[in-house]
């Protein structure tokens, strides 16, 4: 059972995304260096976040041409115009992607009333991160939530597969934006914690997205669909039975953690049907369990405990 959404109606957010990409790729040979002039002045956060983070390009290097380096491989480059084109076509208005944002950010600044929210912006890059995150920027790159069958895609077949291409669509966005922002919250377990606290650590991020997100589907906010989510549910039972008899929640093995908590067609050692990650889902439900049981434990007293089997033990959870 899910937490009774708060009341947030005190609460303004107002996000407007700044559409990054379309400022740059309209520039051309006579404008691009006051192009880049101006949107290094309007959007220093940004600008150095795209630049030298999700570009790679280096710093303080007074031999290093930042101008010509994105008019030539930006700007003018063929393929990119082509993906901005794409971009644009499918992107023209995001103001349903921009309320999703709005709401899911004024849930997070219910959480985190201290926090201050990052400005939001779009950008189009070679395909490098779907989300990226300073201080005070966050930038969505749009070419990697095209849809699964956009035709860009098929190039990098062999690292991108169908499992991954299913979560690079429009419905995404806001959930890996309110991911990226919980990131550093949630404290990893380490090379010494156990299957069973990845588990919880896990857990705890699809919670937060529980309160953050109360009207997304489960299968979006863990990227399931929901033939996934129904075996899941319908299987419970018997995956947390293989989990439980099998020492496994206890194992520090690495190839362990990759087999049960790792991106995969299917989970080892179960059949087809299961999504890989099966081990992630199984967090999930024990959280939610404990904070059920816990009302008076708040998200920040959550993302702090990280003994993983105190949590299983207080959580009551057994599916039988």
């Amino acid at each position: 059972m899910k937490r009774k959404k708060p009341n947030v109606e005190h609460i303004h957010v107002d996000v407007n995304i700044v559409r990054f990409e379309q400022t740059l790729m309209q520039a051309d040979g006579r404008t691009y260096r006051s192009v880049i002039d101006s949107l290094k002045y309007q959007h220093p956060d940004f600008y150095n976040l795209f630049v030298h983070n999700i570009l790679a390009m280096p710093e303080n290097d007074p031999g290093y041409n930042i101008y010509d380096t994105l008019y030539k491989y930006m700007i003018t480059d063929s393929y990119m115009n082509r993906l901005y084109d794409s971009v644009q076509n499918l992107y023209a208005d995001m103001r349903d992607v921009e309320s999703e944002i709005e709401t899911a950010f004024t849930y997070y600044t219910y959480y985190f009333p201290s926090d201050t929210l990052p400005q939001v912006y779009t950008y189009i890059a070679p395909f490098v991160y779907q989300v990226a995150i300073n201080d005070h920027a966050l930038g969505i790159e749009l070419n990697m939530y095209m849809g699964k069958n956009f035709a860009y895609y098929s190039s990098f077949a062999a690292t991108l597969p169908q499992y991954l291409l299913y979560n690079f669509e429009r419905r995404n966005i806001v959930v890996n934006i309110m991911r990226m922002l919980a990131d550093g919250k949630i404290p990893a377990a380490g090379p010494e914690g156990t299957l069973l606290d990845d588990m919880i650590t896990e857990g705890k991020m699809l919670y937060y997205l529980d309160l953050v997100l109360p009207d997304m589907a489960d299968s979006v906010k863990i990227g399931f669909t929901q033939q996934q989510m129904d075996w899941c549910v319908q299987n419970e039972v018997e995956v947390w039975k293989f989990f439980a008899g099998e020492d496994l929640l206890f194992s520090k093995s690495l190839q362990d953690k990759q087999k049960y908590l790792g991106d995969a067609s299917s989970t080892y050692h179960m059949p087809e049907e299961s999504p890989g990650r099966v081990a992630v889902w199984v967090g999930w439900q024990i959280i939610r369990e404990y904070m059920q049981k816990q009302k008076e434990i708040t998200l920040q007293q959550l993302f702090a405990e990280t003994d993983g089997l105190k949590i299983l033990k207080e959580s009551d959870y057994d599916p039988e």
